[in-house]
Order: C-alpha cells, then sequence, then structure tokens
C-alpha cells in the first residue's frame, strides 16, 4: 500500500463489506487501482519528498521579482491591435530606439526664448490696443 492511501482514514473491512456500503468499497478500489497506476507511471519522476511535501509555498516580503514581468494585457496574431501597437511602442523605447536627438542645444534654446519673451515685452500690451472701426456699406 502507498503512503498517501496509508494517510487516509480508511473504513474497516467488515464495514465495507456491508450492503449498503457498497458503492463506497467501489470507489476506494478504484481509487487504489488508479493510485497503484499512477505511482508506477510516474515512479521515476516522482520522489517519496514529493509525495509527502505540503505547503512548499516561499513567501516574498519584496515586490521585485514582479518588475520584469509583462503587461497584463497581451495580443497574438493581431488579434488586438491597439495592444500590440502598443507592445511595440514600449519595446521600442526600451531599446531606445524612442530616443530623439537634439536638433538645437540647450543654450540656443533658452537665447531664442529670451529674445521671443523681450519683443512680447516691447509690444503694446492687448489691454491698449486700439481697435478702428470699419465702415459699413
Amino acid at each position: 500500500m502507498s503512503q498517501v492511501s496509508m494517510k487516509k482514514l480508511q473504513l474497516p473491512k467488515s464495514v465495507l463489506d456491508m450492503k449498503f456500503m457498497k458503492r463506497s468499497k467501489d470507489r476506494i478500489e478504484r481509487e487504489l487501482e488508479n493510485t497503484k497506476g499512477h505511482e508506477e507511471l510516474y515512479s521515476n519522476i516522482i520522489t517519496n519528498e514529493m509525495r509527502s511535501a505540503t505547503g512548499n509555498y516561499v513567501s516574498e516580503a519584496s515586490f521585485i521579482y514582479c518588475e520584469d514581468l509583462l503587461e497584463g494585457r497581451l495580443s497574438f496574431k493581431g488579434m488586438n491591435p491597439e495592444i500590440e501597437r502598443l507592445m511595440e511602442l514600449e519595446n521600442a523605447v526600451k531599446k531606445g530606439y524612442g530616443d530623439m536627438k537634439k536638433d538645437v542645444s540647450d543654450e540656443d534654446l533658452l537665447r531664442n526664448v529670451e529674445k521671443l519673451r523681450k519683443r512680447k515685452s516691447e509690444t503694446t500690451p492687448p489691454s491698449q490696443y486700439v481697435f478702428k472701426k470699419q465702415k459699413t456699406r
């Protein structure tokens, strides 16, 4: 008998031989046959430690392992074109294709912005504009 079946609480054979327990007896016998079949099939894979192991969960306090996971929504072979486009953009940014080179240096941009501000301040403010009425015919 296997270790798994030994751990289960079993009814005595005399009780299983009673007339009203026939279904339960058949079910228990089928379960034993199935476990024997599984043991033979997977005997080279499943170890005794695996059979007796319970609660093999590891809890981590940190969420660092979640940083490199994929996005929650995925699309394959054109099923959701919007998601595929977003995935392509994200991959391009990760690879560095999304970075643009500067055409104008920061200093040049600052000088041009200052010139524009000076020009704006030299002109008359909008509150002092004089509107001329157009002649209507």
